[in-house]
């Protein structure tokens, strides 16, 4: 089993589907896969059928290489999150923040939808009035 610096292939392509701001039955039906199988891989921590991972891969579009081993090329992928690029350099960036913020997250994900609303809120507004 292929591991990304502790992240397998459907850990990726959550976080690449987040930050492209698309939900799991939009890739689903882009990718032109059961909306089922990504929670199934991700429950599993799997790597689907080559021709299902390449269509997930266009989908997103990224690259497959990208999504089995959070590199292209061969080397780490550098950071372009905070330099503004788009591309596939962003992933890492996230990752490490998934990392730290992971379980968080998921708690916020369960709360009652208004609440979680607030929270966000809260969160944006501390965090604007450190930025200024």
């Amino acid at each position: 089993m292929l591991y990304l610096f502790g992240m397998g292939f459907w850990q990726n392509v959550e976080i690449e589907r987040e930050y492209q701001d698309m939900s799991r039955k939009e890739l689903a039906s882009k990718a032109g896969i059961n909306y089922a199988s990504i929670g199934i891989g991700l429950e599993r921590n799997s790597i689907p059928a080559a021709d299902t991972a390449l269509r997930i891969a266009k989908a997103l579009n990224t690259s497959l290489e990208y999504l089995l081993t959070g590199t292209e090329g061969g080397q780490e992928t550098s950071n372009t999150a905070d330099s503004g690029e788009s591309g596939d350099g962003h992933i890492q960036a996230l990752t490490d923040m998934f990392s730290r913020y992971g379980t968080t997250i998921r708690h916020m994900d369960s709360l009652p939808s208004a609440t979680r609303e607030k929270l966000i809120s809260l969160i944006d507004s501390m965090a604007q009035d450190f930025s200024d």
